[in-house]
């Protein structure tokens, strides 16, 4: 009886899970751009709240460094990686897919990703839309990006070398850039908290 009931209330649980899981796979094969954008940018604003308010244990959110997160998820995140992932690097890789097959693809689409697009494009845009907001001149932007730049790529590589293999290798596209948001939240807490504590760092060291 109570292994039943046990069955009874998992099942409970899970049913309303599974069922929102095809409701989201749906609209996301219907709106894949429009899907991606969205969940991007919940997923980036939820992240760096929770990096403020749990692990940094802020007492008012820091609006400024909260906004850039969230601009960043919208056009870029959203936006320009959609366009990346489901169309430039699906062309690039198109004879080697043909060949080899999604997994045999996945690697080549992981280092272009991995050793050019974060270090050279990804992180140049973030520091300069962050820099923007701040009021940085370009040449402070440019240094701080340089100084951050290897601890940021050993932080991206632990957790983004492995994800995009699975991504690129076994998701539908329809489905890559959510499931990139759902892997980039514990990769946009990383990052939040190192740029506040670094913020933090250098704010302590000037007060000093």
């Amino acid at each position: 009886m109570a292994l039943r009931g046990l069955k009874r209330a998992f099942n409970a649980f899970k049913y309303p899970l599974v069922a929102t899981g095809r409701a989201y796979n749906e609209v996301a094969q219907r709106y894949p751009f429009g899907t991606g954008v969205v969940t991007t940018v919940v997923k980036t604003s939820a992240a760096d709240l929770f990096a403020q308010k749990v692990i940094e244990k802020r007492e008012e959110v820091d609006w400024k460094r909260h906004g850039v997160f969230i601009s960043f998820g919208l056009f870029y995140l959203g936006g320009f990686q959609y366009y990346l992932y489901n169309h430039l690097f699906v062309r690039w890789c198109a004879g080697m897919t043909a060949a080899l097959g999604h997994k045999g693809s996945a690697p080549i689409k992981t280092f272009i990703d991995q050793a050019i697009h974060h270090p050279f494009f990804y992180f140049p845009v973030f520091y300069s839309l962050k820099g923007y907001v701040e009021g940085a001149a370009p040449a402070d932007i440019f240094q701080r990006y340089r100084n951050e730049l290897w601890e940021n790529c050993k932080a991206l590589w632990t957790i983004w070398v492995p994800a995009q293999l699975v991504n690129f290798s076994v998701v539908p596209r329809h489905m890559r850039i959510p499931f990139v948001a759902g892997v980039s939240f514990a990769w946009t807490v990383i990052i939040s908290v190192m740029r506040g504590a670094l913020d933090s760092g250098k704010a302590q060291a000037g007060g000093a």
